[in-house]
């Protein structure tokens, strides 16, 4: 029995073109999958970043409700006093010493006050709740802090090179807590 070797010929000739759809295949595939990756990264750790935010903006609240005497004269020095735990908070989760960009702190005490350590815009939305006056003696005075943090410290621009760059997005995430004492 003798093999003819046209008969061969053929099922060569479908193998190497299936190779080759194959490779233009992974050509067309590979970087597309890659930059799904990469943004799948991206915005995971972005999720974690504006997490780590949050709990330092509880913090820092937590800390000027603490604050003891809190007036509009010493706004600017609480708000200070406050960035220190909330950059140490950012150093422990992994971002660095100088992770936040800015701490603002406001509250209706006395005349209200709203002062800044770094660029931290004030939260106007939604408003701080009302102070106690006559007619409500039991509403309680209100601190709220706003924690700033520049979206590549929590998260490589990876996506720059294919037109979606982060590098002017800034978390912010803002936390009111009642005052603790009398003014």
């Amino acid at each position: 029995m003798k093999i003819s070797f046209q008969a061969i010929s053929p099922i060569k000739a479908r193998r190497k073109s299936r190779r080759a759809i194959i490779t233009l295949e992974a050509i067309i595939w590979i970087p597309i999958l890659a930059i799904l990756l990469a943004a799948v990264i991206e915005m995971g750790l972005l999720l974690t970043g504006s997490m780590h935010v949050a709990a330092a903006s509880r913090l820092g609240a937590k800390l000027a409700a603490e604050t003891t005497p809190l007036t509009p004269a010493n706004t600017a020095a609480v708000a200070m006093t406050i960035r220190g735990p909330i950059d140490d908070y950012f150093q422990n989760a992994g971002y660095g010493t100088t992770a936040s960009a800015g701490v603002r702190l406001q509250h209706n005490i006395g005349a209200g006050g709203s002062a800044a350590d770094g660029t931290c815009p004030a939260q106007t939305s939604p408003a701080l709740p009302l102070p106690p006056s006559m007619a409500f003696p039991d509403r309680p005075y209100s601190v709220r802090v706003v924690v700033c943090v520049d979206a590549t410290t929590v998260t490589p621009n990876l996506l720059t090179t294919f037109g979606f760059d982060i590098s002017s997005v800034t978390l912010e995430l803002a936390t009111t807590y009642p005052y603790e004492h009398l003014p």
